[in-house]
């Protein structure tokens, strides 16, 4: 790797897209948070899709989603949240992926859209631009906790494997595994969950070990990057992340959370799912006005790092959310 570059070796269209912009901002926590930008080179677009990620993620990894939203005349914004990323690490290990609770996460984000996002999503000649959330995993979590109370600030959303449950912790009772993570998070908070360690590039360069993506070539995005810059690298999550983790969850499957997520929701599943529990999804996507769920067949975890038969399957459903909202039509006056 050429360290003369300011990217790892990769294929263009995983690289950043010409007018792309990092930014910063300090949220009331006094905390910095990073999210990047990119818009359509001299033409208006027609909606601002604000992109969530999932844990342990950074804006890099979706490089190649800007350019799929580039291609659909859409500018596409970006955030780290706090712990991950190039944003605030709570720790002085900076690799243990603490949590000081999704609430923050939430408050980040409402932050974030009304300070910036809605500001940018105005053109003098159309009038207000829509936002459209897309979010994976945790970003899905934070989302849909978004949304249940922020009705009018999203046109419509769509989810790639959101957390609405965890796989590890179905092995027992809600309420059990509530009072377990919140009893290991009172002993050891800051320490890594059992088997927890630092940033490896072995859980994502082994085949054997690998259950986030089965396209090689995306698949090797995530280390590239980290290899590349370490300051993105991010170890395993430690017990307040877990118990923040399964709080959150459990709020979402509260009475009338998800009864009042009016929004139009696409929510996809991935079928060889190993981290996040597909049953909740399907749950809550019952539960939820309107909402339309799909099971993608043989894709692993990361559904947008996947082959491209798996990924487009999703980004089609993605456009015929558009669609069927009619997003390339709709302007709100000032």
């Amino acid at each position: 790797m050429d360290r003369k570059t300011d990217h790892p070796d990769l294929n263009p269209r995983f690289l950043q897209p010409d007018g792309w912009r990092w930014h910063n901002f300090t949220n009331p926590q006094g905390r910095t948070l990073r999210f990047g930008t990119v818009s359509p080179r001299d033409k208006i677009p027609d909606a601002v899709v604000v992109c969530l990620p999932g844990l342990s993620e950074f804006g890099e990894k979706y490089f190649e989603l800007a350019h799929d939203m580039l291609d659909r005349n859409l500018a596409f914004w970006v955030l780290d949240w706090q712990g991950q990323g190039k944003s605030h690490r709570h720790l002085n290990n900076k690799h243990r992926r603490y949590s000081t609770g999704f609430d923050d996460d939430v408050a980040d984000l409402h932050f974030f859209l009304n300070e910036y996002v809605k500001h940018a999503a105005v053109q003098p000649d159309v009038g207000r631009i829509p936002l459209v959330m897309l979010a994976h995993s945790m970003g899905g979590n934070i989302g849909l906790r978004y949304l249940s109370h922020h009705q009018d600030m999203f046109a419509c959303a769509a989810f790639s494997a959101p957390m609405l449950g965890i796989q590890a912790l179905n092995i027992m009772p809600q309420r059990v595994h509530l009072l377990l993570t919140g009893l290991f998070n009172e002993i050891a908070g800051t320490q890594y969950v059992f088997g927890g360690k630092d940033w490896s590039p072995v859980e994502r360069d082994d085949p054997k070990r690998n259950i986030f993506s089965s396209h090689p070539g995306r698949a090797a995005i995530h280390n590239a990057w980290s290899r590349f810059d370490p300051a993105l690298q991010v170890g395993n999550v430690t017990f307040r992340w877990l118990y923040e983790a399964a709080r959150s969850c459990a709020l979402l499957q509260q009475k009338n959370i998800l009864e009042d997520i009016h929004t139009p929701c696409f929510l996809a599943c991935a079928q060889n799912e190993k981290l996040v529990d597909n049953r909740a999804t399907h749950k809550a996507a019952a539960r939820m006005p309107h909402a339309k769920v799909m099971d993608l067949q043989e894709s692993l975890h990361e559904i947008l790092m996947e082959r491209d038969p798996i990924r487009n399957a999703f980004l089609n459903g993605f456009d015929e959310l558009l669609q069927h909202n009619k997003i390339r039509t709709q302007r709100t006056p000032f």
